[in-house]
């Protein structure tokens, strides 16, 4: 058995423990549990305790609208007044501390708890045409929409209506702007350099965190797109970039059909030649056996693809297993 002690910090740390915390792990933390007195032959609930519990993992559960991850299992270990073997469950949430104890910790789960450890820099995309804007941040592993803006001024008095509309814009990216590293603002026309001038001419030490850059829509998928053409590659190497550039070169070769990408099944016999480059596979197929096995005989080719990403999305709806080939093969 090896054990981990981590200690969540933000959000972004509950969308890799769901990941790697499994039925069958042991997992101690301080969490509190109701208390009983017995009362005319009844048990009656008198409140509640923070105490030290350690479960063996039964069921983990996540929901992403309210960030909150819940550990379910059987009491192992607990203070006297506790009985073991009943069920309890662990919220594990932003500042709490917990030892995650498993048989056998895999690569690609050691590989995702560093992931974790790294500080990644706070990154704002914003995109913004004459109807709408749309500000997400870039997290480690997922784009977090944060504001959606309509252009709901009033029609009667068009001079007033689009300036108003990108004042709104441009106070609601500097509300943010000082807890991030880098604004990128996109669009298919020329609303992002007005919303660029207000800023500028608002504050000049946010404007200097400011690039901007050509993308089609307003909505989410300019959010995606900004990442899938680069525009924060070059302000910071984070994970939704670096999955974000593998997935694309895996449908690149897809798409040309030439011999050096292959989904599914034939990834197994790709295997068997060892002809895989690069093994993908989504993290909501990793827990498979069958593919958990194959990526730990190639541990050092596997890369995990986040479904928190667009391309991921798209990339587990064709079955989240692929893999890119160092030379074509015959089947």
């Amino acid at each position: 058995m090896k054990r981990v002690k981590i200690r969540i910090e933000n959000n972004d740390d509950l969308f890799y423990l769901k990941n790697f915390i499994e039925p069958g792990d042991y997992v101690k933390a301080m969490t509190p549990r109701s208390l009983f007195l017995e009362r005319e032959g009844e048990m009656k609930k008198i409140g509640k305790k923070m105490m030290l519990i350690k479960i063996l993992v039964d069921k983990v559960e996540f929901q992403t609208g309210i960030f909150q991850l819940r550990i379910t299992g059987k009491i192992v270990e607990a203070p006297e007044n506790v009985q073991l073997d009943s069920f309890h469950t662990i919220d594990a949430k932003p500042g709490k501390y917990m030892t995650i104890t498993k048989n056998e910790w895999k690569d690609y789960q050691i590989h995702r708890l560093k992931e974790a450890e790294k500080k990644t820099p706070n990154i704002m995309i914003v995109a913004v045409d004459l109807d709408q804007a749309t500000i997400a941040l870039l997290k480690n592993n997922r784009i977090e929409t944060i504001s959606e803006i309509r252009n709901t001024f009033s029609f009667q008095h068009e001079e007033k209506r689009i300036p108003e509309y990108y004042a709104k814009v441009a106070e609601e990216i500097l509300k943010f702007a000082p807890q991030m590293k880098n604004i990128i603002i996109a669009g298919p026309g020329f609303a992002k350099e007005h919303v660029a001038k207000i800023i500028r001419e608002k504050n000049q030490q946010e404007y200097s965190k400011v690039s901007l850059g050509s993308v089609s829509s307003s909505t989410i998928t300019g959010i995606n797109e900004a990442v899938k053409m680069g525009l924060v590659e070059k302000l910071a190497e984070n994970q939704v970039t670096k999955e974000s550039k593998i997935v694309e070169e895996f449908f690149l070769h897809l798409n040309k059909d030439d011999g050096l990408a292959v989904l599914g099944e034939n990834v197994f016999n790709a295997k068997e030649m060892n002809a895989i480059q690069t093994l993908l596979i989504s993290e909501e197929k990793i827990k498979d056996k069958k593919i958990e096995s194959l990526a730990k005989s190639l541990e050092k080719q596997v890369q995990i693809i986040s479904t928190l990403h667009d391309l991921g999305q798209q990339f587990d709806r064709m079955g989240g297993l692929g893999a890119i080939l160092r030379y074509k093969v015959k089947w």
